[in-house]
């Protein structure tokens, strides 16, 4: 690292000088015109052309040959990377199923619709403005959608309640935030300009980012636990419906303290959080064990559901523990930034 001492020049202007080989490596030649980004965190950053700006602007994606599985892929793929207006381009006309995908697609994308349609040409574009989003509240409201939808599906299946679709249909609204934070991320990593209008640093941004991958993978399994109740040929007893009911509660807890803990910061949250995922963990193994023992009645496929729902709520308190892991990195950084600060 170089240092430079700030100058003044005639007009209060003030200038410091840049190294020539480093400006001879870059291509930064006498009279050409440099851009200038100030950022919220402090930073200054010089750039001889708008890329920063621009390059985010428009993607234009082939799909030949893929169908209408290829068109669902580029158009999630293209609005993840963080594209504002994605072409879809095929040689020759799209059929009925590929503009259904197409269409299908978009309406499942937050702040997306479909601005124009050719034979070969379907032009999608996203109008959320960034500086309306709150990733943090994204987040939260996240964080409540997952926990609830965790119990509900845990009720569904000692139950064996025919709710899946309503179960399904909650986890794609779960799926959606999680990607509008995936997408902000993604933007994040190529425009300053994203950070300062959503207003997060980037090691936030980052903490959320994997926050939104961990609870949208908590919705899946909430999915897969619903999808469990339907193998049972009828509700489960009294006494493994309380105790089912409770582990789960305490899996779902486990994942709110930990999202919690990546919120907060604090050392104190994380440690909270990393024993409700450990005590979780004990209730999924003790009734697994009283499942082996044979303590626990009931007919073949029961048993069968049974432990299938426990394996997926062992792999729910998993995400949870790598969410509080997240949440231990957050505080270590923000703790030792701020005394490095202070000092």
């Amino acid at each position: 690292m170089e240092t430079r001492k700030l100058q003044e020049v005639g007009g209060g202007t003030y200038t410091v000088s840049i190294p020539k080989e480093w400006a001879t490596t870059h291509g930064f030649e006498v009279g050409m015109e440099l851009r200038l980004y100030t950022h919220r965190d402090g930073s200054l950053l010089v750039r001889s052309s708008d890329a920063d700006v621009n390059c985010l602007n428009e993607a234009t994606v082939d799909v030949d040959g893929g169908g209408a599985d290829a068109v669902e892929r580029a158009v999630r793929t293209a609005h993840a990377v963080g594209f504002e207006t994605i072409t879809l381009h095929r040689t020759g006309a799209f059929s009925d199923a590929e503009r259904r995908a197409a269409r299908s697609t978009v309406r499942g994308l937050v702040g997306t619709n479909i601005l124009s349609e050719s034979d070969a040409e379907i032009t999608i574009r996203h109008l959320l403005d960034t500086s309306s989003v709150s990733v943090r509240q994204l987040i939260v409201q996240l964080q409540y959608v997952v926990v609830a939808l965790l119990r509900d599906a845990t009720d569904a299946f000692v139950d064996a309640a025919d709710t899946h679709t309503s179960i399904r249909d909650r986890a794609d609204e779960a799926r959606r935030s999680a990607e509008m934070v995936t997408r902000h991320f993604s933007r994040s990593l190529i425009s300053h300009a994203e950070l300062d209008a959503l207003g997060v640093s980037r090691p936030d941004l980052f903490a959320y980012s994997v926050l939104a991958s961990r609870l949208k993978a908590v919705a899946d399994l909430a999915v897969r636990i619903a999808s469990t109740g339907e193998k049972l040929p009828e509700p489960l007893s009294g006494g493994t419906a309380a105790d089912v009911c409770a582990v789960a509660d305490d899996v779902a807890g486990a994942v709110d303290d930990a999202v919690t803990a990546v919120l907060n910061g604090d050392e104190e949250t994380v440690h909270a959080a990393r024993r409700r995922c450990d005590e979780a963990t004990e209730g999924v193994e003790a009734i697994e064990q009283a499942l082996y023992d044979g303590a626990v009645s009931g007919t073949v496929p029961e048993a069968v559901a049974l432990a299938d729902a426990l394996s997926t709520l062992r792999q729910t308190v998993n995400c949870g523990r790598r969410m509080a892991d997240t949440a231990a990195r957050t505080a270590i950084r923000a703790e030792n930034a701020d005394t490095c600060i202070r000092a």
